[in-house]
């Protein structure tokens, strides 16, 4: 910490240095910069990459440096503490998502229904920034099936929520879904139910969609109509629509 404060006040004393002996002294321009001032009154003029509870990191020039939050002025402060709210609340950060459902489904010989399977899926979520950590995000998953008791219909085989999702910069967590069984047979006397495919939003604290996968790009397109569908029910398979008839068999 030290060696970056004094990186910081070294930076300072150039520019009035150089401004002393008569050069003028260009400033690249810096994305959001400002004109930071220390306790000591000395100035710089810099970027808000990412603040800590005792700290700020700023951006100038290519580099950046830590600074202690009671090294800068009041109104810095306090502008600082504006901007890290207004990040957390605004901020879509970056993922990569990777969803495996390991879904298995194998027929069964002298069976009432001649296929069985099951599906326990495992969610892995990267949080590509390097500067902003996710914090108590939300994420859904939705495990759609085809409900063979009726023609073109659907029923949601899993709904899962998954609360206080927090991903440090630069890191991964792995989320798991339940291990669900199911059975059918879809040959003459259709019955039973047969997995269909997936949907999984993953939100910020704030509500803001971060990303939304699908098993398909139709099942993408209509996330919104989804994620009212609540576990077990079952709903048409072209609209998506809740199903008049709630009746599980």
């Amino acid at each position: 910490m030290r060696r970056n404060t004094d990186s910081f006040t070294s930076r300072i004393n150039v520019v009035i240095l150089l401004v002393a002996l008569g050069y003028s002294v260009v400033t690249p321009p810096v994305a959001e910069g400002r004109e930071f001032t220390s306790t000591d009154g000395k100035k710089i003029q810099a970027e808000v990459l990412k603040v800590t509870p005792d700290a700020v990191v700023l951006g100038r020039s290519g580099s950046n440096f830590t600074v202690p939050l009671n090294r800068l002025s009041k109104p810095d402060r306090a502008f600082i503490k504006k901007w890290a709210e207004n990040e957390k609340k605004n901020r879509i950060p970056k993922v990569d998502i990777k969803i495996n459902s390991n879904k298995r489904d194998r027929r069964e010989q002298n069976s009432y229904e001649d296929r069985v399977g099951e599906f326990k899926f495992e969610i892995f979520i990267d949080n590509d920034e390097r500067a902003f950590d996710i914090k108590k995000a939300t994420g859904t998953l939705i495990v759609l099936g085809k409900y063979l008791y009726e023609k073109d219909e659907g029923i949601v085989m899993e709904r899962k929520e998954f609360k206080d999702v927090s991903i440090l910069e630069g890191e991964s967590i792995k989320l798991e879904g339940n291990l669900v069984k199911f059975e059918y047979d879809k040959d003459g006397y259709q019955h039973g139910q047969k997995y269909d495919g997936y949907l999984f939003v993953l939100k910020t604290d704030s509500g803001k969609i971060i990303k939304t996968i699908g098993s398909t790009s139709r099942v993408e397109k209509a996330s919104s109509l989804i994620l009212k569908l609540r576990n077990g029910e079952r709903f048409h398979e072209r609209t998506f629509a809740k199903s008049n008839s709630e009746t599980r068999r």
